[in-house]
C-alpha cells in the first residue's frame, strides 16, 4: 500500500486544536440567533473549558517543560513551543471574551436584568447592597495578613481572591479570600445584581483598619490537578485516590488570572506562585465568569433560553421493557429520544424476581442517580449486582468515591476497574431466567449513566438480547473484574485488546475500493497520528471521507496529494456533541463506540466497539450522519491551516431538525 510520510506538517497541534474548539463554544456567545442568556451560559462553558484546559494540559506540558523533555510532539513542536503558542492564543480568546462579556452586558440591561458594578449603583440599590454586607458578608469573611509573621496563604486552585496593597512598611499586603458560600451575583431586586467582589473591596477599609489602602484587586490561582495514581503501589485504590484529591487542591501553580493590579502586587504575586510572565493573565472584566452557570439558573426568563424540548419516548417500550428489548434491536438518540428506557431497564430489573444479576460500567453518573438507587435495591433484593466504578474519572473522583462507598454498603460488588487502565466502556448486563434458559439483556452506549447529562448531550444507546453480543459483553465483563487477558470476542472490539487494530482494518479495507469507497465518521476528538495517516491513505485512493469531530482534529483536511477528499466539520451548538458513530459503504457497516480516535481511548482505557446489524437500526444511524453533515447553521468547516470557517448562508440547523426527526423516524 502507497504510504505517506509522517511529516509533521500533515498534523495540527492538539492543544491549539482544542483552543480553537473553546473558541468555538465563545462564538456561539456571540450568535444572535442563541436566545440572549444561552449567550451568557457559553461564556460560563468557555472559563470552565479553559480553567480545566490548564489545570491538566498546561499543567502537564509545564511538568515536561521543568523534567527537561524538548522532544516534540508528532506535529512537530516541543513543550516549551506549545507553551508559548498556548499563553498567545489564549491571551487572544481573552481580549474577544471581554468584548462579548461587555456586549452582553449591554443586551441584558436593554431586558430589564442588570450586573451592577458597586460605584454604578444608585443611592436605593447602594443603601441595599450595604445592608446586605454587613448582614451576611463582614461575618464570615477572613482577612488575611500578609507580613513577616504571616507567611503567603497557601491558597486552593481557582479559589477566588482580593489581594489589598497596603501603605505602611508594617503590613504591605493582605489577601481576602472571596466566600463560596455566598452567591457571586448579589440580587438586590428583581433583575438588579451586584458583584461580590465589588460589595468587598468597597468596605476593604472594615477588614484592615488603620491601615492606609494603595488598592485593592481580584486574582485567582490555577494548579496542576493532574492526580498520579501508583496504582501497582497502592495497597487500596480508593485511598488512594481520596488521597490524590487532597493533594489536587495545593498542586503547583500554573496560571495567574488578576483584574488590575499595581506593578508591586503583581511582581509579589508573581514571585511567591513562581511564575513566568508568559502564566499572567490581565483581565478587564471580572474573573471567575464560570459562576455565570448560577446566574442562568437563577433568572426565570423562558423568553431570553432555548425553547424547553420534551425528549420522545419511542412507543416500543411502552410495553414491559423487557419485552421490548427481547423483540427487537433499538437504537436510541439522545436527548432527541429519552433516556427513560434506560433507567426503566436498570429499575424493573431490580424488582423482577427472575432477575439473577446486573453487571454495569459506572464512569460518570452524577448525583442523586436513579441507576445507582436501583442497583443498592437490586443487591438488597438478593440478586448478584457488579458495578465497575472508575475512580480516576477526572473531576468527578469525589462523586465517584462517595456513591461507591454507598453501593459497597448496600451490599454491590464494586471493582475499581484494571490497574492502568480507565474503563470509559458503557456496557449494562442484565442476566434473567427465562422459560428456555438463560437471557442476557445487554445496553452499549457512547455516553455515561447519567440521567442529568442525557438531556443535553447527544448519544447513542444501543440495546439488544442478541445472544452473541450478551457472551461478548459477559467475556468483557469477567476480564475487567478478574484476570485481564484478551477474551475471544465475535461481535464486539475492545481497548486495549484489538478496537484501533480494527478500525484500522476498516480504513484499508476501504481504501482497496478507491473513488467507491466511502467513510463518516463522527466522534468528539480525532488525535492517533496512525490513524490519521491511515486515513490520508484512503484519501490519496480517492475514498470519500467526511469527519464530524467536535472538539479536537489533528487531521489537515485539503492538502493537495494528501487529504483533498476529506471534510471535517464540526458542529457547536445546543446540545453537547458526543455520540461516536461511524460508517463505511463496503459492507454497508455502521458501529457505535465508547472510544474517540485518540491514543489514551486506544491504548490506556477499557473502550468498546460494536457494529450495528439490524437494518433498521443501521438506517437511523446513517439519517442521523447525513442530517448533520447537512448543518450549515452550527456546524463550521476546518481549514488545512487549524482554523475553522462558518458558512455563509446559515439555514439548517441539525440540531434543530432532529428533535422533529426523531419523532418521524419511528422503530
Amino acid at each position: 500500500m502507497e504510504s505517506v510520510k509522517f511529516e509533521p506538517k500533515l498534523f495540527i497541534n492538539r492543544e491549539l486544536s482544542w483552543l480553537e474548539f473553546n473558541k468555538r463554544v465563545l462564538e456561539e456567545s456571540e450568535d444572535e440567533s442563541n436566545p440572549l442568556l444561552e449567550r451568557l451560559k457559553f461564556i460560563a462553558i468557555f472559563f470552565t473549558n479553559l480553567d480545566e484546559f490548564f489545570m491538566i494540559r498546561v499543567a502537564g506540558l509545564k511538568k515536561q517543560v521543568e523534567a527537561g523533555i524538548n522532544k516534540p510532539s508528532f506535529d512537530g513542536l516541543t513543550p516549551r513551543e506549545q507553551l508559548k503558542k498556548i499563553s498567545r492564543k489564549t491571551r487572544e480568546l481573552l481580549r474577544q471574551t471581554e468584548k462579548d462579556y461587555n456586549t452582553l452586558l449591554g443586551l441584558l440591561k436593554s431586558e430589564g436584568i442588570r450586573i451592577y458594578k458597586y460605584r454604578e449603583l444608585p443611592k436605593r440599590l447602594k443603601r441595599k447592597a450595604d445592608s446586605y454586607f454587613e448582614e451576611f458578608v463582614f461575618p464570615i469573611l477572613t482577612p488575611l495578613a500578609v507580613d513577616l509573621t504571616h507567611p503567603f496563604p497557601h491558597l486552593p486552585s481557582l479559589s477566588f481572591n482580593i489581594i489589598v496593597e497596603m501603605l505602611s512598611r508594617e503590613l504591605r499586603f493582605g489577601i481576602i479570600p472571596v466566600p463560596k458560600v455566598l452567591p457571586r451575583f448579589v440580587k438586590l431586586e428583581e433583575g438588579s445584581y451586584v458583584y461580590l467582589e465589588d460589595l468587598i473591596i468597597n468596605n476593604v477599609q472594615e477588614l484592615f483598619p488603620q491601615q492606609r489602602i494603595r488598592e485593592a484587586t481580584t486574582f485567582r490561582v490555577t494548579r496542576d490537578a493532574d492526580i498520579v495514581i501508583q496504582e501497582d503501589e497502592a495497597d487500596d485504590l480508593l485511598e488512594e485516590v481520596e488521597k490524590g484529591l487532597r493533594k489536587r487542591r495545593f498542586g503547583k501553580p500554573v496560571r495567574l488570572e488578576i483584574s488590575g493590579g499595581t506593578e508591586l502586587t503583581l511582581s509579589y504575586l508573581k514571585d511567591e506562585l513562581e511564575l513566568l510572565d508568559e502564566d499572567i493573565y490581565p483581565m478587564k472584566i471580572p474573573l471567575n465568569l464560570s459562576d455565570l452557570w448560577k446566574l442562568y439558573r437563577e433568572i426565570d426568563r423562558p423568553d431570553l433560553k432555548f425553547p424547553p424540548h420534551v425528549p420522545y419516548y419511542p412507543p416500543q417500550f411502552e410495553v414491559e421493557v423487557f419485552s421490548a428489548v427481547k423483540s427487537r434491536d433499538s437504537v436510541l438518540f439522545h436527548p432527541y429520544e429519552s433516556f427513560d428506557p434506560v433507567v426503566e431497564l436498570v429499575e424493573e430489573a431490580a424488582e423482577d424476581p427472575n432477575v439473577l444479576a446486573i453487571k454495569q460500567t459506572l464512569y460518570r453518573v452524577g448525583r442523586n442517580s436513579p441507576i445507582v438507587e436501583a442497583l443498592s435495591r437490586a443487591a438488597q433484593n438478593g440478586k448478584e449486582v457488579t458495578a465497575v466504578v472508575e475512580l480516576k474519572a477526572r473531576f468527578d473522583e469525589e462523586s465517584n468515591i462517595v456513591w461507591a462507598k454507598k453501593l459497597e454498603e448496600d451490599g454491590v460488588h464494586v471493582v475499581y476497574g484494571v490497574p492502568g487502565l480507565k474503563t470509559h466502556a458503557k456496557l449494562l448486563m442484565i442476566v434473567r431466567k427465562e422459560e428456555n434458559g438463560i437471557k442476557r439483556y445487554v445496553h452499549l452506549g457512547t455516553g455515561n449513566y447519567n440521567v442529568e447529562t442525557a438531556k443535553i448531550y447527544s448519544d447513542v444507546s444501543f440495546l439488544t438480547a442478541d445472544d452473541t453480543v450478551g457472551e461478548d459483553v459477559s467475556r468483557i465483563f469477567n476480564v475487567i473484574t478478574g484476570y485481564f487477558h484478551p477474551p475471544s470476542l465475535k461481535k464486539l472490539y475492545m481497548s486495549p485488546i484489538n478496537l484501533k487494530e480494527k478500525i484500522v482494518s476498516l480504513i484499508r479495507e476501504e481504501a482497496e475500493l478507491g473513488e467507491e469507497g466511502r467513510i463518516v465518521a463522527k466522534m468528539n476528538s480525532l488525535v492517533d497520528p496512525e490513524v490519521i495517516s491511515e486515513l490520508y491513505r484512503a484519501s490519496r485512493k480517492g475514498v470519500k471521507i467526511d469527519l464530524i469531530v467536535r472538539g479536537i482534529c489533528c487531521l489537515r483536511p485539503g492538502i493537495k496529494g494528501v487529504s483533498e477528499n476529506i471534510r471535517v466539520i464540526s458542529i457547536v451548538g445546543k446540545y453537547l456533541e458526543h455520540a461516536r458513530i461511524f460508517y463505511f459503504r463496503r459492507g454497508d457497516r455502521v458501529f457505535i463506540s465508547s472510544a474517540d480516535w485518540m491514543p489514551r481511548n486506544f491504548h490506556r482505557r477499557v473502550e468498546a466497539l460494536v457494529q450495528i446489524e439490524d437494518k433498521k437500526c443501521k438506517e437511523k444511524l446513517k439519517k442521523i450522519l447525513e442530517i448533520q453533515l447537512k448543518d450549515t447553521a452550527k456546524a463550521r468547516i476546518l481549514q488545512s491551516d487549524g482554523t475553522y470557517v462558518r458558512y455563509e448562508k446559515r439555514d439548517f440547523n441539525s440540531q434543530e431538525y432532529l428533535e422533529r426527526w426523531v419523532r418521524e423516524f419511528s422503530l
